[in-house]
């Protein structure tokens, strides 16, 4: 098992809410910056993603808030 930073787990969090805005793939999208930028692969990457996943969407229900979202549209 590879040592997944937090500075890692920042990043793809950034790249996923990114990939978000324009209606990207985004879990493919933080998969390939995982093994191209960080050689983090396999399991390894697709734990990456899920930490990062779940902080992203933390980060964007606060957006949806903040953009005055009813409620039931977060998660």
């Amino acid at each position: 098992m590879q040592n997944i930073t937090d500075t890692v787990i920042a990043d793809i969090t950034d790249l996923i809410i990114n990939v978000r805005d324009f209606c990207g793939n985004e879990k493919q999208a933080a998969i390939n910056a995982l093994a191209d930028d960080y050689k983090i692969t396999g399991p390894d990457a697709q734990k990456a993603y899920r930490i990062a996943n779940f902080r992203a969407n933390a980060i964007w229900n606060g957006y949806k808030k903040d953009a005055g979202v009813s409620a039931k549209y977060t998660f």
